[in-house]
């Protein structure tokens, strides 16, 4: 009769090799000392720089402008498209508001250059070294696009622009990069998000909220990849994204700050600029009187970096913005005098004309409630 095995416990010895976690690293394709390019910046006017000690929008980043309407908002949109034409970025606007304005562009410091048509002789003025993009340019160009399913179809699938035709549009101008027929750094501002339903909301006539607050992840892969990963020190390109937002409060739940449209791009953007007050508008109306009446000029507001992950300094002031840009408030007088002739201009009267100024008293103070 064969003699069974004991049984034990023990276990065969096996031969341990040192992992070699750099050899490791290699195998598997990792960087593990990744190394960014030295920071830059979207410059904006000094007016920017002395409320925030910030030059302006970080390139490579997704930034955030937030408030209330009719805060001053906008001229930072323009600023950030002068400042790109400045450092030689080509700024992609995607101008979904409405409010697109070339006068007060061409003012804040936008260049535009004049085509002549050989035929009539007629000159128009055309954006120099930037793309401009309206509502009714993403409608026809992804009318037919079926976001659902992702392709293209032979008919409109619907009547208007949605959130997802921003996304698609950006992420073909990114691919188009790579392809090398784009051969510029991109900077893309987007004036502003909560003004278009999804796609689901388009098709069913309908404009819901969760359902376009939703829609908005669509961005995760430009805003949490491409965008930032275009400051690695191999990728030959740096590309950066700029969006204003206005804000609401929630009073059923506190008084909490939301987002029109969503909080996607709060919780991403890595610089949140806030302009005005929180409770009110917080700003001032700057006016000129002339023939006995008042016309607005300005509006002067609180701003602060209500959240920084680029350099951490956050700061806040006030900031007055004019049909010209911004101004520091402790400037205004020295730019009332040297825009004195287009006061006047604008105000239709002659340069005789006696023109006082004056603030409108607003809320400036005690809007300092957070989230």
């Amino acid at each position: 009769m064969a003699v069974k095995p004991k049984k034990t416990n023990e276990k065969p010895v096996i031969a341990k090799v040192a992992f070699d976690l750099d050899s490791f690293l290699e195998s598997q394709n990792i960087n593990s000392e990744p190394k960014d390019k030295e920071l830059s910046w979207v410059p904006l006017s000094k007016a920017w720089h002395d409320a925030l000690k910030l030059p302006g929008f970080p390139r490579g980043y997704l930034s955030l402008v937030r408030g209330y309407s009719n805060t001053g908002k906008s001229t930072a949109f323009y600023e950030a498209i002068a400042g790109c034409q400045k450092i030689g970025d080509l700024a992609v606007v995607i101008e979904t508001e409405g409010n697109w304005n070339t006068e007060h562009a061409k003012q804040v410091g936008v260049k535009f250059k004049e085509v002549v048509n050989e035929e009539t002789g007629e000159i128009t003025e055309k954006p120099d070294g930037f793309i401009l993009i309206r509502n009714k340019d993403l409608y026809n160009m992804y009318k037919n696009y079926n976001h659902q399913d992702s392709k293209m179809m032979t008919k409109p699938t619907r009547g208007e622009p949605v959130i997802e035709d921003v996304s698609l549009f950006i992420s073909e101008m990114l691919q188009k990069q790579e392809d090398g027929i784009v051969t510029n750094n991109m900077c893309f501002l987007w004036d502003s998000i909560g003004t278009l339903n999804c796609y689901k909301s388009a098709c069913s006539n309908t404009s819901n909220n969760m359902w376009n607050a939703g829609a908005m992840g669509c961005f995760q892969a430009i805003v949490n990849f491409k965008i930032p990963s275009s400051r690695s020190m191999d990728s030959e390109y740096t590309n950066t994204m700029i969006c204003v937002q206005k804000i609401w409060l929630d009073n059923m739940n506190g008084t909490v700050v939301k987002h029109k449209g969503g909080e996607f791009m709060f919780f991403n953007s890595r610089i949140i600029v806030h302009i005005g007050g929180i409770l009110t508008h917080g700003t001032k109306k700057l006016t000129a009187v002339a023939l006995g009446q008042d016309f607005q000029f300005g509006t002067e507001a609180k701003i602060r970096c209500e959240k920084n992950h680029v350099t951490g300094i956050e700061r806040n002031g006030t900031i007055a913005s004019t049909p010209h840009g911004y101004v520091n408030p402790s400037e205004l007088d020295a730019y009332k005098k040297e825009k004195r002739q287009f006061i006047h201009d604008a105000l239709n009267v002659s340069y005789d004309e006696e023109i006082s100024f004056q603030e409108v008293e607003g809320r400036l103070e005690g809007d300092d409630i957070r989230e």
